[in-house]
């Protein structure tokens, strides 16, 4: 019974063996073949899901159309969450590679049916194997002479088996013929051996394909076996792709994104470049070859429009492609948020505080809150001050001249005076020129960037002019206007050039000067026309000289120089421009004195400054000066072609410039002089007096017409405002 027992133990154990080895035949078939489809489903999407194409195809579909690019509120809350929390977000699954969720969909659908197969063609089959009874009902209907010995030895031998009522004699010998025809039959001959062939046959072709594989690409095999657990490596290429741009840009520049791409690559392939701007559709450009690497590789470019927005950007060339995203980012350039110019006045209109060694005066004229520079003095100089948007690594002023025809000349970069802390302000100082027209900044920020839009202003200096001077009208009108003759209508004083000259007279001479550039010095520039004498009759080089301008060796034109007069204004009170006198220059002439004031002199008063410390003294100046003609001489042709002197006559006539300079130390420069002559003729005294009692009448006349005039206005307004009579 022993040996019985053993043989169908066997053939149960062998039985398990050969279900076991045929289902894993087919598990490792069925689990192999979607391993490769599974590999090859990886490769085939990372080759070709970021390509134009496809993403193409992608956007016409509803569940597979990529999701719109994150907008600025977005882009900013992800930069605060990474900034401030430590957070990084998983960047967009859509770049070029195998998306994760794709990957993690097919690895646990392996899973899934792995673990489904394993039950189904390994531990169900196991379970199923069938018991000694059942094995030996089959060995009976495989060996018929056995008839039912097999079966009956086996279950009446048991221990549990129910044999009351039954004859142990034949049960034994009933054992006994099962247990001898089992010794003369091998049951293992009953097992199909033939699934093993048939699992040999469906897993050796499947396992051939994945050895010659490894074989023939071992790191592609491995990294795509290591890619179905989840691990994070990238598929081998030929191609390889390293981002090289620069990742922030001026705003509005034509960005470039560079790669430099190492690998089996020719020079004329063209590859793709996608850009995602910020909450805008995605564009592509072309990736083209610039340059040759010195270490090897070469760099390919793809050069963008002008813009302004960030975003995004992923390439592809051939198999290469990059595995995350790059990113640019536009920054505005450095610019000028405020420019303000001051002029440094010349040295020679003094200082602030009055010393030699002083701060000089400054003043601002229209323009300046912009950096414009109007009428700069010549000698003069400039300081700016100018406010960035941003700091800044360099700012540099450029000076621009009025070169030849109509170029401009630029003259060397200054670096600036000072510079702010922060690197947002700076200050410039520099001289002016006489060809100067503008000038430039120039700024660098830390990144590189320069100022986008030139920053430049304009330059205007003034032009270089004589100073003006002006004749006031001849006057008796008294300077103090508390006195009686200082009220009044003043035209009821005035003589304009009409007071008449009498022999051995004077000249009223009153004039008032004024230049930027200040007034140092005055002359009186004066000549004598002989009556009856023609010009022609004169030497060649006197009938040449008709202005002072024309005579500076004083030829024609005698010169008198005017002297300085300083005052104290708590004595002699205000000086009065329009009558060349301070208020108290005739104080006490009356009477029998009142002659003396057609003698006070006030030969040059150079104006103070109407804000000290702010505006220099000396802009303007003037006096009053009476000119004597008693002793003056005239010059008349000697009849040999010179001239001599001559006592002055009646009927001559005695012609007067007043002649001013600047302040500029500058060697041989211009006078200044009235626009017209004062002409005098001299009269008899007589004549003299017969004009001004006419003058006198006249303004009498004149006196009375408007007193009646005003009276009669008086009246007309009264009989407008009395009330009728009843």
């Amino acid at each position: 019974m022993t040996n019985l027992l053993g043989q169908l133990e066997r053939w149960r154990a062998v039985e398990r063996a050969v279900r076991l080895v045929w289902g894993a035949g087919r598990w490792v078939a069925i689990i192999g073949a979607v391993l490769a489809a599974a590999c090859l489903t990886d490769w085939l999407a990372d080759r070709y899901l970021g390509s134009e194409s496809w993403r193409k195809v992608r956007k016409a579909t509803w569940v597979f159309a990529p999701p719109a690019s994150a907008t600025a509120e977005e882009q900013w809350a992800t930069e605060r969450l990474r900034l401030h929390f430590g957070l990084r977000l998983s960047p967009d699954a859509h770049l070029g590679e195998t998306p994760k969720w794709l990957r993690a969909g097919i690895t646990g659908a392996q899973v899934l049916l792995a673990c489904g197969l394993a039950y189904l063609l390994l531990l169900r089959p196991w379970l199923r194997t069938p018991p000694v009874d059942e094995l030996a009902g089959s060995a009976e209907k495989a060996i018929p002479e056995f008839g039912h010995r097999l079966v009956t030895a086996v279950q009446l031998n048991r221990p549990a088996a129910r044999t009351q009522g039954m004859s142990k004699v034949l049960i034994a010998q009933v054992t006994r013929e099962a247990g001898e025809l089992a010794e003369r039959h091998n049951l293992l001959k009953l097992i199909n051996y033939a699934r093993l062939a048939l699992a040999a046959a469906v897993a050796l072709p499947v396992l051939a394909l994945w050895a010659g594989f490894a074989l023939a690409r071992p790191e592609l095999a491995s990294v795509l076996l290591r890619r179905q657990a989840l691990a994070d490596v990238e598929i081998p290429r030929t191609i390889h792709l390293k981002n090289v741009s620069q990742d922030v840009w001026p705003t509005g520049a034509e960005a470039e994104v560079r790669y430099k791409v190492t690998g089996n690559f020719d020079r004329e392939t063209v590859g793709r470049l996608r850009v995602e701007p910020d909450g805008q559709p995605e564009e592509y450009y072309d990736l083209t070859f610039e340059r040759d690497a010195a270490d090897g590789g070469a760099y390919f470019r793809a050069k963008l429009p002008a813009a302004s927005t960030d975003f995004n950007f992923s390439a592809r060339l051939g198999n290469g492609r990059t595995r995350g995203p790059g990113r640019v980012r536009f920054e505005p350039p450095p610019t000028a948020v405020e420019i303000e110019s001051w002029q440094l006045l010349p040295k020679f209109l003094g200082t602030r505080d009055g010393t030699p060694d002083g701060p000089v005066f400054e003043r601002q004229n229209d323009g300046a809150k912009r950096g414009e520079i109007v009428d700069a003095l010549p000698l003069s100089s400039v300081r700016i001050g100018a406010a960035f948007s941003k700091p800044v690594r360099s700012a540099v002023l450029v000076r621009v001249e009025r070169g030849e025809g109509t170029r401009e000349r630029e003259l060397p970069a200054l670096p600036p005076r000072a510079v702010s802390g922060d690197r947002t302000a700076a200050e410039w100082t520099f001289p002016t020129s006489e060809r100067m027209i503008a000038y430039r900044l120039e700024l660098v920020d830390d990144r590189g960037f320069v100022n986008a839009v030139p920053i430049r202003r304009n330059v205007r200096m003034m032009d270089d002019r004589p100073p003006a001077v002006a004749f006031m009208p001849e006057t008796t009108r008294h300077p103090n206007p508390a006195d009686f003759e200082g009220q009044g209508d003043p035209r009821v004083y005035e003589w304009g050039d009409k007071m008449p000259l009498p022999e051995g007279g004077r000249v009223m001479v009153i004039y008032r000067a004024r230049s930027e550039q200040g007034i140092s010095r005055a002359n009186i520039r004066y000549r004598v026309f002989a009556k009856g004498v023609a010009s022609d009759s004169y030497p060649e080089t006197i009938q040449k000289i008709q202005h002072p301008r024309d005579d500076p060796e004083n030829k024609v034109y005698e010169r008198l120089a005017l002297k300085p007069i300083a005052a104290d204004a708590r004595i002699v009170g205000k000086f009065v421009p329009d009558l060349g006198l301070f208020e108290k220059s005739w104080e006490g002439l009356t009477g029998l004195k009142r002659p003396e004031r057609m003698k006070t002199n006030i030969e040059f008063y150079s104006l103070p400054s109407p804000a000290p410390g702010a505006v220099p003294a000396g802009l303007e100046a003037g006096g009053r000066y009476m000119f004597e003609i008693d002793g003056l001489q005239k010059k008349v042709p000697d009849g040999s072609g010179g001239v001599t002197n001559a006592k002055l006559e009646l009927g001559d006539t005695v012609e007067l410039f007043v002649e001013v300079f600047d302040k500029n130390p500058t060697p041989n420069r211009p006078a200044g002089y009235t626009r017209e002559a004062r002409l005098k003729i001299v009269v008899s005294p007589e004549d003299a007096a017969y004009a001004i009692r006419t003058r006198d009448e006249q303004n009498k006349r004149l006196q009375d017409k408007l007193r009646e005039l005003t009276a009669d206005q008086a009246n007309v307004f009264r009989e407008e405002t009395e009330p009728p009579k009843k």
